[in-house]
């Protein structure tokens, strides 16, 4: 029988911690050179089998993953040398309340073996390596193996089927061939890490159900149960994040993202309670200034204008329906929002300058501060040209790419992502000429009925929605591709291109429609004067002066509340659909039945479990991708919409909660990953803090009513008036920034 071997690589012990999974096609002989390589790496394999699956078990004795932390200069904590915490100088029982991470600090340095008596734990080889470690260390050594002359030396084996090494050894370029390089030419199909066993696992509860003492016996065999206790911690509202625990289990790069998004929510409680107290002041105002009538039947027409109707009973209701609708739109645009914008350009400052310190403290407290010094090549990488000096440390020849070569790749990536974005636009465009083309055949200028709100207002969002979800994964897919093709040496330097390119397409993507709101519709601002692209009157989309601000608030409000719906769906419904097929299809005609295999004890079961879970994908390349843009939005527009930052705290509580739900017991393991800090991010924050000043000074000048609301009565709120609203502003708020950073 043909088998789907599935190879799981395991830690020395034997635990679930640090197990790699990834499954090939046994037609082809590669992997037999690939098992010659492992053993010849020091790695022990085993096989187990489950129906038409075989698992292939790699694990690595302890002496193997000293070795390879010794190569990669990683730094352990000391012996005897711990760093005692400074006490909190108040409130230590409420502190302590909220604490959930006790994981004591020590002095540490790189790894050596010749001295690992002088490492704390050393002698205890189920201690001395945290799960994440032992995870990160052998699937580094898998992943590093090359058997490019294995299979050169194969080619000239009679025994092999030449037919079958065609995929593998045609690819001249790439001169190193090892596991990557094989999952991409499809010589084998899945690979992944599990979970430790825990009694929370759902399996395990129906197990105590259905025999007491088997489900006993199993508990026994489970010393630890990290994930039990992340999930006790972690999931958990009103306590912090065991980031320490985040970081033994998940490893440096997703404990550094979860480190952030918990520094931004705790600066976002600030910014929610001066705009909670501006919106407070804008709805009081409006209520004042805009009295409910009754008798005199106005309704709002699309262009934000009143228009006097007949009264009956439809036209009351509609009537109640626009002076509520009313007061809530007028709350946004008033007088304290140059204040507000100003605040949050500062706030924007202040979370930057925070971040950078507690990023800073914990690569020294996780020892990782030095990790770009030591980070080896990709093993996707491959060179075009052959440098005439050996490299001086292995003794074998360099391959690198030719500077012209890089260069005419980022010259073409960059062409693409530049006609992307300008698909962007015009899909903004071609919504908004349909939405006026609705407006105009429901004659919605005369009232804005509940028709005219479904076909110019509700299907345009959906459109959108559809729109920025569609373009969003072609961009997704291309972005992917081109940093592919454009060959990137190490990981760093890999998924900062990938970054680069993806946040540049998202941020036009999503912020599109915002600006579009924000400065053309406003009809002061000339930029319809003979309607869109010069279509004449009738496809003019333009805002009467006072109404601008309320629109861009309703606009962000809109894309705030819609964004988390097609993530949610992407991380949990999805998933849940692909895992439910995986399961039918893999079981479907089996002697036993899905429930019995999933709920037994037996170990091949238990990879049945995990194998069967979504992949995570690139978790934090697209959970920062999303809280990025959620950032940006909070700080860039949120000058009209005061209560940007209670949406987004709201947002960012509940999705926090929901990741670590979902890392923990829904998707597979992602692989642990060394890093010091946020990477490229970090100076994409540095660019949307600045940023947000100038469209802060923009939208307070040309969109909100800002002029007119304190200059009426000493200039004429032209245009020139208006740039020097917003050089004054941005002055003044540039002023505060460099105050805030130098101090």
């Amino acid at each position: 029988m043909n088998h789907s071997t599935i190879s799981i690589f395991m830690n020395p012990v034997r635990e679930f911690s640090s197990q790699s999974v990834f499954q090939y096609n046994t037609r082809e002989r590669c992997p037999k050179i690939i098992f010659q390589a492992v053993r010849k790496e020091g790695l022990i394999i085993n096989h187990e089998y489950a129906g038409p699956i075989c698992f292939t078990l790699i694990s690595s004795p302890f002496q193997r993953l000293c070795r390879e932390a010794e190569k990669l200069q990683l730094s352990f904590p000391l012996k005897d040398c711990p760093v005692n915490p400074s006490a909190p100088a108040c409130c230590v029982t409420l502190s302590n309340a909220f604490v959930t991470d006790d994981t004591v600090d020590y002095i540490s340095a790189p790894f050596s073996r010749r001295h690992g008596e002088l490492f704390l734990n050393y002698t205890n080889e189920r201690l001395f390596f945290t799960s994440a470690q032992r995870c990160e260390l052998t699937h580094e050594i898998l992943t590093q193996i090359d058997i490019s002359q294995d299979l050169e030396k194969a080619t000239h084996d009679p025994a092999l089927d030449t037919e079958s090494q065609k995929s593998v050894i045609s690819d001249e370029p790439l001169k190193r061939k090892g596991l990557q390089y094989l999952r991409m030419e499809n010589t084998y199909n899945d690979s992944f890490i599990l979970h430790e066993p825990s009694q929370e696992e759902p399996y395990f509860q129906k197990m105590r159900q259905n025999s007491f003492v088997t489900y006993v016996e199993m508990m026994n065999e489970i010393e630890k149960d990290p994930r039990q206790k992340l999930s006790g911690l972690w999931t958990r509202f009103l306590r912090f994040q065991p980031l320490g625990l985040v970081r033994e289990y998940f490893g440096e790069q997703i404990a550094f993202y979860f480190a952030w998004q918990g520094t931004f929510l705790t600066m976002l409680w600030p910014a929610t309670f001066f705009g909670l107290a501006v919106f407070a002041f804008g709805m009081t105002k409006s209520v004042r200034t805009n009295p409910a009538t009754y008798g005199n039947c106005t309704v709002i027409n699309y262009y934000g204008g009143s228009v006097v109707v007949p009264c009956d009973l439809r036209n009351q209701l509609s009537q109640l329906f626009t002076t509520i609708s009313s007061w809530f739109m007028k709350s946004f645009d008033n007088e304290l929002n140059a204040f507000f914008a100003a605040f949050m350009s500062i706030w924007g400052t202040m979370f930057y300058q925070i971040w950078r310190r507690n990023n800073m403290v914990l690569a020294y407290e996780w020892d990782c501060e030095d990790f770009n010094m030591v980070e080896p090549d990709r093993p996707e990488y491959h060179g075009t040209s052959i440098r005439t000096v050996c490299d001086p440390i292995t003794g074998k020849p360099e391959y690198f790419n030719p500077y012209m070569v890089r260069f005419l790749k980022y010259t073409v990536s960059c062409i693409a992502v530049i006609l992307s974005m300008c698909l962007v636009i015009l899909s903004v465009f071609l919504v908004t000429l349909y939405k006026l083309w609705a407006v105009s055949s429901h004659e919605c200028e005369k009232e804005y009925t509940f028709g005219c709100s479904v076909v110019a207002a509700y299907i345009p969002s959906v459109m959108n929605t559809l729109s920025t979800m569609i373009l969003g994964s072609i961009y997704e897919w291309l972005v992917v591709k081109l940093t592919q093709w454009e060959n990137h040496r190490t990981n760093t330097d890999y998924h900062n291109a990938l970054v680069i390119k993806m946040f540049t397409l998202q941020l036009v993507n999503n912020y599109t429609s915002l600006f579009y709101v924000a400065f053309i519709r406003p009809e002061n601002n000339g930029f319809q004067a003979n309607g869109l692209f010069g279509l004449g009157d009738k496809y003019k989309d333009i805002c009467l002066p006072g109404t601008c601000g309320s629109l861009l608030a309703l606009q962000l409000l809109s894309h705030m509340i819609i964004k988390p719906i097609p993530k949610f769906t992407k991380d949990i419904v999805i998933p849940y659909i692909v895992q439910a097929i995986k399961i039918r299809k893999w079981f479907k005609g089996r002697n036993e039945t899905m429930e019995e295999a999933l709920n037994e004890k037996d170990e091949t079961n238990v990879l049945i479990r995990e194998w069967i879970k979504p992949n995570a994908g690139d978790f934090t390349h697209s959970e920062f991708n999303e809280k990025v843009i959620l950032f940006g939005s909070t700080m860039m527009f949120a000058a009209l919409f005061p209560l940007a930052p209670l949406l987004a705290l709201v947002i960012g509580i509940i999705d926090l909660r929901i990741d670590a739900v979902r890392l923990l017991w829904l998707n597979r393991r992602p692989i642990p990953v060394m890093a010091n800090g946020i990477g490229i991010w970090l100076p994409i924050l540095y660019f949307l803090q600045y940023a947000a000043v100038m469209t802060n000074a923009f939208i307070i000048a040309f969109t909100s009513d800002f002029c007119s609301n304190f200059f009426s009565d000493v200039m004429y709120c032209d245009v020139k008036n208006r740039f020097l609203i917003v050089i004054v502003f941005q002055v003044k708020t540039f002023a505060r920034i460099l105050k805030v950073t130098w101090s």
